[in-house]
């Protein structure tokens, strides 16, 4: 079993946090027709309250939203008059009150599998997070070809939450967190061959595995308290995975850090990988595509 230092656990009942999320995409010849999504909004749920969110993009244009599939609130918007350069810049307060992720109450080993099972009969989307394939996300059987160890395996005698923090030590002691060593949406098995990665590589390599044991497991996009973060991480989105815990519902699983997910984190958007939750997201008409975007992240504790 795992264990976190008592500062790992906040002494109040409720963190608040300003974040604040600027992207510069810019494009040495103009570009119109500009459409583009955003999963930059905050959730609402039982662990985290949007206190405020708030929008702006240059050239200025209206926004409008809606809810897709995953719950996730995207919003939308298009600049159609050429221009040069595009930004896009969130503002919001979000305050978050899971404290210990540890305080639930469990359920038997013996019955955790039909526990399981019922759930996913009640919620039948929930089969979207275990049966999924892509290629950040691929099967058992393709991951067990560039994994030299046997892959982790639930222990049915035991309770799921120790086989699952089990299998996210495995992960990070399998990759080595190396900023820039992989590509977004890059393929799993490519990281796992180069034993590096990002945060994306480990929520998708504890999220393969999860999956292979039957359990729902989603992907989450968000942001973490820099002062959990290694002090040689720029501050930008994070990811970790969620796995569906019986008696606990959703519980996040930092495998980057190797930890669960608490009041420190703020999530954004879920899916079943990265592509259900990128951040940015768009199209435009013109003979460029631009530079990598300039991403710069803020999130001060309130």
């Amino acid at each position: 079993m795992l264990h976190w230092p008592k500062s790992f656990f906040s002494k109040e009942n409720m963190m608040r946090y300003l974040i604040e999320h600027e992207t510069v995409l810019e494009y040495p010849q103009t570009v119109r027709e500009h459409h583009i999504e955003l999963r930059l909004a905050p959730r609402s749920d039982r662990y985290q309250k949007v206190v405020s969110c708030r929008i702006e993009t240059e050239p200025a244009a209206e926004l409008a939203h809606y809810h897709d599939y995953f719950g996730n609130r995207v919003d939308y918007f298009c600049i159609i008059p050429p221009h040069h350069r595009l930004v896009t810049r969130l503002v919001s307060e979000v305050e978050t009150v899971q404290e210990n992720p540890f305080d639930f109450k469990a359920i038997p080993p013996g019955e955790e599998q039909q526990w399981l099972q019922q759930t996913m009969r009640a919620t039948p989307s929930l089969n979207d997070y275990v049966l999924h394939r892509s290629l950040v996300t691929p099967s058992s059987m393709k991951l067990a070809e560039v994994v030299t160890s046997a892959l982790p395996r639930w222990q049915k005698e035991q309770p799921l939450m120790e086989s699952l923090l089990e299998l996210m030590a495995w992960v990070s002691g399998l990759l080595e967190y190396r900023s820039g060593s992989t590509q977004v949406h890059g393929s799993l098995t490519a990281a796992v061959r180069q034993g590096s990665g990002v945060c994306q590589d480990f929520a998708h390599l504890f999220i393969t595995v999860a999956r292979a044991w039957g359990v729902p497991a989603r992907y989450v996009m968000g942001y973490l308290n820099p002062g959990i973060s290694a002090d040689d991480e720029k501050l930008t989105t994070h990811a970790w995975a969620e796995a569906l815990v019986p008696g606990a519902g959703w519980t996040g699983f930092d495998a980057t850090h190797n930890l669960l997910s608490n009041d420190h984190y703020v999530a954004v958007a879920v899916g079943r990988d990265s592509y259900d939750a990128a951040p940015q997201r768009g199209s435009f008409k013109g003979d460029s595509a631009g530079t990598q975007p300039t991403v710069t992240v803020t999130m001060l504790e309130q």
